[in-house]
């Protein structure tokens, strides 16, 4: 794709990466849910002690930021290393011209280039509002294993971790 460039993001990119996201997330419905601060999404992405990476997408001709994925590295005890794709994002006014497609490819390359065997991601199954993401992740014929992912949050979590 000849109109975008695809890059790591750096500490300075944080501010603009923590807007998108934000507006990835109410774009979703879901922004009574996204409770990290900059500072957190800053600390963690870009500090010393980095929990995920970062890729931002900018149109080439002015160097707009128009999308993002976020990824991190873990390990499959079938399959060794693996890389998470947490979240891929284009802005609306930029979807249906092969961006997401591309980025998709990109997070797909860093994953063969860091030595991981496997591309892992989640999809939100509510076909009522996320029916174009669904048929995204499907075009790459990608693995429906039937499993669900689980998680505890907030003060279930909490709950939990009491001995």
């Amino acid at each position: 794709m000849d109109d975008i460039n695809i890059r790591a993001a750096t500490v300075e990119d944080s501010d603009i990466l923590f807007g998108l996201l934000k507006d990835m997330r109410e774009g979703e419905g879901r922004l009574e849910a996204f409770v990290v601060t900059p500072e957190e999404f800053k600390r963690d992405g870009f500090g010393e002690n980095k929990c995920f990476e970062a890729l931002v997408v900018e149109h080439k001709y002015n160097n707009e930021p128009i999308g993002f994925a976020t990824y991190f590295f873990g390990y499959n005890g079938d399959c060794g290393r693996i890389l998470y794709l947490e979240d891929i994002y284009i802005k609306p006014e930029h979807r249906s011209k092969g961006y997401g497609t591309t980025v998709f490819k990109y997070v797909a390359k860093v994953t063969l280039e860091r030595s991981a065997r496997r591309m892992e991601w989640c999809v939100m199954n509510y076909p009522s509002w996320n029916s174009k993401t669904i048929e995204f992740y499907k075009k790459f014929n990608s693995i429906d294993d039937n499993l669900k992912q689980l998680y505890l949050h907030g003060d279930v979590l909490k709950k939990c971790a009491q001995f």
